[in-house]
């Protein structure tokens, strides 16, 4: 019993291999869509106007305006989403894109002292950091075994003139 167990938790592994992290890599993105999205409208520049002006990111609101300091942290969430998605084909863009999530995260989790208090959109940022630094690694990994796999390549690749003296 314990043997046929066993064998399908393998058989279950092989068959769900990779889709953890393609499952964690579609809900970052969703969320950065969505949230990301919100920057461009008022009711969440709004809603950033009541809780940002006594922390360090309230410095900008001066320079950018109200709205102006939503669309900057939209365009940041933006291409950070736009990065993510990409990480799908190209890794090493996949990395960038879960650095800038960790990154958001600790941004977030920085204003938490001069808010003084946790509301919900800061606890999404506890899970996003985790998240980007686990999409990360991922990442890296498949960036290090794409570029030696171009070395292996490159080395046993003929080239075009050792074929062309090899024929005559």
């Amino acid at each position: 019993m314990k043997n046929n167990v066993e064998t399908q938790l393998r058989r279950l592994l092989r068959k769900t291999s990779g889709l953890d992290i393609m499952v964690l890599r579609l809900s970052v993105i969703f969320i950065f869509a969505l949230f990301g999205t919100y920057k461009w409208f008022a009711f969440e520049a709004n809603a950033l106007h009541h809780l940002l002006p006594g922390t360090w990111l309230g410095a900008l609101y001066p320079a950018l305006g109200v709205q102006g300091l939503s669309y900057a942290l939209g365009v940041v969430e933006n291409i950070t989403l736009l990065a993510l998605i990409a990480g799908f084909f190209r890794p090493a863009v996949g990395a960038a894109g879960a650095l800038m999530v960790a990154g958001t995260g600790i941004v977030t989790l920085s204003l938490l002292p001069q808010l003084g208090r946790i509301d919900s959109f800061i606890i999404k940022d506890v899970l996003l950091i985790g998240a980007g630094l686990v999409l990360l690694r991922h990442d890296l990994r498949r960036t290090l075994i794409n570029r030696r796999a171009k070395q292996l390549s490159a080395v046993h690749k003929p080239r075009s003139s050792d074929a062309l003296s090899a024929m005559g």
